[in-house]
């Protein structure tokens, strides 16, 4: 088991301070008996997927439609968001998915569901480029299916109709700044060693904590040089895919260098840079799907659920769920999360940890979970369109939030974030108890 580096620990620490912090403090609804009746009076149950009608109507329109989930190793959330999303392109007409992991691997998946030539032949080969951890949280059974299905939905689709698979996240920087050099040498091997000189301005440090070191004694950094890069790419007059593949990754550097950077410094600074490079990634798929294109996003609860209607607000933190909204207009994002009130799930004791099937307790006392358990409905799902209720649930209390590292132990005190529900999230689906993951290693 590796230790933690200091900069892991500084990650760590940070986001425990921007997702925890203020939940010591909980308000319960000023008439909870009230807020629980409307609860389970508006509460739609569901069997399969084909209950999931009023979702679809409800999403079926939005630019964004952004898909939570509590914690990272629960299998009814991807298989619920899988449903939803197969529903989505299938009868909404949306073009991509795009998800909570790294732009390099999950490039190299789209070529296949999409059947680039230069892409990887078979869903083995494609899933092995998921070589980063956490494993289990898209190495598995769920993603798997859901692949296949992506593939053979574009089959006999013209190559503009078919839909694509996306990474949001930045933490793959190596990989992508290695298939930038790729594609450079392709175009021309002068940019390529330009573009390697820049890179090294940071990979010559040996690791980001020897990296920050440097910026913190020297009050100098590398993004000027990264940036630099993106100026290589963007000489090549070829504008398809494999352009903008280059230009996403150049910017994957670009944006881990400042998100890294941001933990030498106070505040929301290294949370706010990946939150922007999540919602950056996702307009640029927009983008480049063209006028009238729709996207999905799976993520973190905490990311796509609106920061203003949590503590992190206060602590300058914002998110793709309030930047979506900010940006394309409320009208055009639809938010939904996803939660449960006890079960099993898949995570580590620290970062970098084996994997462990650990327990997931029931909620605790004044949260959202133990209000939504009341209902006695093992499935259902909340669509906040009614004012009626979504007045009555106007009050911040603990929101279950659980992520590749957790305790079980210390659940309560951790494992929560205060939250206006109805503000947070156009839509809530609940599971009373959930399992794990089906990994594939």
């Amino acid at each position: 088991m590796q230790k933690l580096t200091f900069l892991r620990y500084l990650l760590r620490a940070l986001s425990l301070l921007l997702l925890f912090s203020g939940c010591i403090f909980m308000a319960l609804p000023a008439d909870a008996q009230q807020a629980g009746d409307l609860i389970s009076q508006n509460a739609i149950p569901f069997e399969t997927a084909d209950d999931f009608d009023e979702l679809i109507n409800q999403a079926g329109e939005r630019t964004l439609v952004l898909m939570g989930e509590a914690s990272h190793g629960t299998s009814e959330f991807y298989t619920q968001r899988a449903e939803l999303s197969k529903r989505l392109i299938e009868e909404k007409g949306f073009n991509f998915i795009a998800v909570e992991g790294d732009w390099p691997a999950m490039s190299r998946i789209n070529e296949y569901v999409k059947h680039i030539e230069t892409g990887p032949g078979t869903l083995e080969e494609a899933m092995n480029y998921i070589n980063r951890w956490p494993l289990w949280m898209w190495r598995n059974h769920e993603v798997k299916d859901l692949l296949s299905w992506l593939h053979e939905y574009n089959r006999d689709l013209n190559p503009d109709e078919r839909v694509g698979f996306y990474g949001v996240d930045l933490y793959a920087k190596q990989d992508a700044m290695g298939q930038v050099i790729s594609y450079l040498e392709e175009i021309d091997p002068d940019l390529a060693s330009r573009a390697d000189r820049n890179f090294a301005c940071m990979t010559r440090h040996g690791s980001i904590q020897q990296y920050l070191q440097m910026v913190s004694q020297s009050g100098e950094d590398c993004s000027e040089d990264f940036a630099d890069v993106l100026q290589l790419v963007r000489e090549n007059t070829e504008k398809g895919w494999h352009f903008f593949n280059a230009e996403q990754n150049t910017k994957v550097a670009m944006n881990a260098e400042e998100h890294y950077r941001g933990n030498l410094m106070r505040g929301a600074q290294s949370w706010n840079a990946r939150a922007s490079h999540f919602y950056l990634t996702a307009e640029r798929l927009l983008s480049f799907y063209g006028e009238g294109s729709r996207g999905i996003v799976w993520a973190h609860n905490t990311h796509i659920g609106d920061a203003r209607a949590t503590d992190m607000a206060r602590q300058g933190a914002h998110n793709i769920g309030q930047l979506a909204r900010e940006d394309l207009g409320e009208e055009n994002v639809f938010a939904i999360g996803f939660g449960t009130y006890e079960g099993h799930v898949l995570a580590g004791r620290e970062w970098e940890a084996e994997m462990e099937v650990m327990r997931t307790p029931q909620a605790r006392s004044g949260s959202w979970e133990e209000m939504l358990e009341a209902t006695g409905l093992p499935r259902f799902y909340l669509i906040f369109d009614n004012e009626e209720l979504n007045s009555a649930l106007q009050s911040s209390i603990p929101h279950r939030a659980i992520g590749v590292t957790y305790n079980p132990a210390n659940e309560s005190q951790g494992n929560y974030v205060n939250t206006i529900l109805p503000d947070r999230y156009n839509a809530f689906v609940f599971t009373r108890e959930t399992d794990i993951l089906e990994v594939l290693d």
